[in-house]
């Protein structure tokens, strides 16, 4: 392990001028993240409307003859997977179980990793003094940098891996009599494989590599001393998703289960692992919308908020001229920037839900107010409880 200290001096004059570059960037946030928000809420309604027409549409059908009845009607069907065969690396020779979706190769390095850790100190007058310390260390990692973009790359440059990371799905499945896509690959979650003696030989011959093969706890590990790995060395382990039985909604066309459109446009189309009820599998997309939509609107309410604060960014710089003032600014423009994002946040999502669905809208309106005003409460408490210059 290496380290190395680089100090780094920014006048306040370039912070001003940084600060008039980050009012441009949080405006570009702030109009980013509003538009998305209401993107967000009309997904999150039209999808919660599509399924809700597929659960009321689907009929529950044996999957064992295909009944041409059913041609055109959204059907359901759960029963036993069946693969036309094994998966294979090709590459390396690796064959996965016979029941595998899924099989995931994972090759690593012993390379260099830089890691940084920076300080920040604002001085009398404006200027900031960076003090950002960079750590070098060896580790086992399945995706490292060459090493060239480091901030001192010298002595610290990774050789190319012979082979990358990669991911092998079945192209499709059988319930039954019925054909079903590509989607069961993403099913299960994938365990480790115990690799052998001959994966070991093979992985030699396929990659040509002067240094052996070794087998260590079901891994290979190509490198002259397994207990003490060099710059270099590679270790490859495999792992496979195994299904046994599936469940699957789909539109009968013939022998395949094909996406449901529904009125609005969204296609349905639901897979699953195990023998699930058609309403299990509505269910659970159901939950799977919203959570999405939950995990969209934070993440949009944090680059909104972030927006605002470099909004605010020219008044923190001309207040840190004196250090404590700077402190004051820093906090209340925090505080000033979480109140405009419920404010301006929550408004968004009251009018796409005012737009899509009305009578969800006053009660998250009303929420977003009340968020707001507490904040501008504390924004002022902050205020006045700041320590004093002299």
């Amino acid at each position: 392990m290496s380290q190395f200290t680089e100090t780094t001096r920014v006048g306040f004059f370039a912070r001003l001028k940084n600060a008039f570059k980050g009012i441009g960037i949080g405006i570009g946030f702030i109009c980013i993240a509003v538009y998305f928000l209401f993107w967000n809420e009309g997904n999150s309604v039209r999808a919660a409307r599509a399924l809700t027409e597929g659960a009321g549409q689907v009929v529950s059908v044996e999957s064992s003859a295909i009944d041409p009845e059913n041609e055109g009607r959204l059907v359901h069907i759960n029963g036993p997977l069946t693969l036309a065969e094994p998966l294979s690396d090709e590459a390396l020779g690796v064959v996965a179980p016979a029941q595998a979706v899924r099989l995931e190769r994972v090759v690593e390095q012993f390379a260099w990793i830089e890691s940084k850790k920076t300080e920040t100190d604002t001085k009398l007058g404006g200027a900031q003094e960076k003090t950002t310390q960079y750590t070098y260390r060896m580790a086992w990692t399945d995706a490292p940098a060459s090493g060239a973009d480091f901030q001192f790359p010298d002595g610290h440059l990774n050789p190319p891996m012979p082979i990358k990371s990669e991911v092998i799905r079945q192209s499709e499945g059988a319930i039954g009599a019925f054909t079903v896509d590509d989607k069961i690959s993403d099913l299960g979650s994938a365990t480790a494989m115990l690799l052998n003696v001959a994966h070991a030989e093979g992985m030699t011959a396929a990659l040509s590599l002067e240094q052996p093969a070794n087998l260590v706890a079901g891994q290979v590990v190509i490198g002259a001393d397994v207990a003490a790995p060099v710059l270099g060395d590679i270790r490859v382990s495999y792992k496979a998703s195994e299904i046994d039985t599936a469940s699957v909604v789909g539109v009968q066309s013939g022998s395949e289960l094909v996406p449901y459109t529904a009125e609005n446009g969204r296609e349905i189309y639901l897979v699953e692992r195990g023998l699930k009820a058609a309403d299990e599998m509505f269910e659970a997309a159901q939950s799977a919308n919203t959570f999405k939509t939950w995990m969209l609107r934070i993440g949009l309410m944090i680059m909104l908020f972030l927006g605002f604060k470099a909004l605010f960014s020219l008044i923190d710089v001309i207040s840190s001229i004196l250090p404590f003032l700077g402190w004051i600014s820093a906090s209340v423009t925090s505080l000033v920037s979480l109140a405009l994002t419920f404010v301006v946040g929550g408004a968004t999502i009251a009018l796409a839900w005012f737009y899509f669905r009305p009578l969800v809208s006053l009660a998250i309106l009303a929420i977003a107010l009340a968020g707001a005003g507490f904040m501008a409460y504390r924004a002022r408490k902050t205020a006045q409880d700041a320590p004093q210059g002299t």
